[in-house]
């Protein structure tokens, strides 16, 4: 229940420090995401690699996040997410450090392939624990400052990983991802099991691998709706976000690229911290559709802007990124409602990592389509489809109608 106290002083200190520790988790997870980025020319260079094998080297984190998602998922709900958490942050920075140790492209492809696992089984890890480590009332904003900690990484990365690159080797680069290790140290000290989770265990109710129950008749249409959400999320995001460096290369701004994409990371990072503020006033459901409308007023200017006007352009990409990504900010807490705590993490690793093949697949057909209209009405196009989508899935309330009917 809300009280007349600040929001922050209803927030115990063991709490924040929960948070805290998932939340450097995710600012790891962005940073050594991210990290390949800006080394990937120096690695096509060493490995003489085509422009095909360079670019599998993306999608092999894709590849491994259903997986990993499930295993770590699994794990978290059966033997807690504190260590959970542990396991997946080696996992993931084990899985870079080994990157820089690489001597053929296809070792390269396996180190990423656990990456992507280790950060799968993060988010589904960190998701479930800063969500029942805080008031239920104030949630919402601890689901977007834990999803804010991607945004930071990412930036982090942006900044140091191609001076070091520079200065020292791609393989140094990697080796740095390693660093993550040090916050296993904060998270066995100072991070609590969450309380939630206790309670279901002191109950009896934590007793076996919950993989399997999210495809039980009663749980399965739950889970397929779900999953059609989240990839609506993926499909609406993920073609603007990847396209858009290309987009600004080919419409008279390359040498702006840099900047422009600057103000885009930030306008996620903003707009996922309002949109935490906004959800725990408002409610997720609600957010989610305005601030999806919202990003259509912002999403035809951006991409029919006449060139060369770089300020109005910095302008509306921050504004189209806070509205159109800023809901990323909102999925943990939205997923959290449709799981009990002993299969939390394995319904939200597993649904939400297999639904990332929506930011695969939406970008590829973006790119086909832009071959009869343009690039830039293809990224309308198919942000439009999946806005409309998403904004009908969530207002019209679907999954929790599906929910209420098949627990009759």
């Amino acid at each position: 229940m809300a009280t007349s106290l600040p929001w922050y002083k209803e927030v115990s200190p063991t709490q924040k420090k929960a948070l805290f520790a998932a939340w450097l988790g995710y600012v790891f997870d962005g940073f050594d995401y991210m990290l390949i980025t800006y080394v990937l020319l120096d690695i096509q260079k060493e490995f003489a690699m085509s422009t095909t094998e360079t670019s599998t080297l993306l999608l092999a984190a894709f590849v491994a996040r259903p997986l990993g998602g499930a295993i770590f998922g699994s794990f978290a709900d059966k033997y807690g997410r504190r260590l959970a958490m542990i396991v997946s942050i080696i996992t993931y920075s084990v899985g870079t450090f080994l990157c820089g140790l690489s001597t053929s492209y296809i070792w390269l492809f396996i180190f990423r392939m656990i990456i992507g696992m280790g950060m799968a089984g993060e988010y589904a890890c960190s998701s479930s624990y800063a969500i029942e480590s805080w008031p239920k009332h104030l949630r919402t904003k601890a689901s977007a400052f834990l999803v804010s900690g991607f945004s930071i990484g990412n930036i982090l990365a942006s900044q140091v990983i191609p001076w070091v690159a520079q200065a020292y080797g791609w393989r140094v680069a990697f080796f740095i991802g390693l660093a993550p290790v040090a916050l296993v140290l904060y998270v066995r000290r100072h991070a609590p099991e969450s309380e939630e989770w206790a309670q279901a265990k002191a109950a009896g109710k934590v007793n076996k691998v919950p993989l399997t129950d999210l495809f039980t008749k009663k749980q399965l249409p739950i889970t397929l709706i779900i999953f059609l959400v989240c990839y609506s999320i993926f499909s609406v995001n993920w073609p603007v976000v990847g396209l858009l460096p290309l987009y600004l290369k080919e419409n008279g701004y390359a040498e702006n690229v840099k900047s422009l994409m600057f103000w885009a990371g930030f306008g996620i990072l903003i707009g996922t911290l309002i949109a935490g503020f906004i959800g725990d006033k408002l409610g997720e459901k609600k957010t989610f559709v305005y601030s999806l409308l919202l990003s259509l007023f912002f999403l035809f200017p951006v991409f029919y802007l006449p060139e060369n006007n770089v300020l109005a352009l910095g302008a509306l990409l921050f504004f189209l990124l806070a509205t159109n990504l800023g809901i990323a900010g909102l999925v943990p807490k939205y997923m959290a409602t449709f799981f009990p705590a002993e299969m939390r993490s394995t319904g939200i690793g597993f649904i939400y990592n297999f639904a990332a093949i929506g930011g695969g697949v939406a970008p590829v057909i973006a790119a086909k389509l832009s071959e009869r209209v343009g690039l830039g009405s293809a990224l309308v196009y198919v942000t439009l489809f999946w806005t409309i989508v998403l904004v009908a899935l969530v207002g019209l309330r679907l999954p929790e109608r599906i929910q209420a009917r098949m627990q009759k």
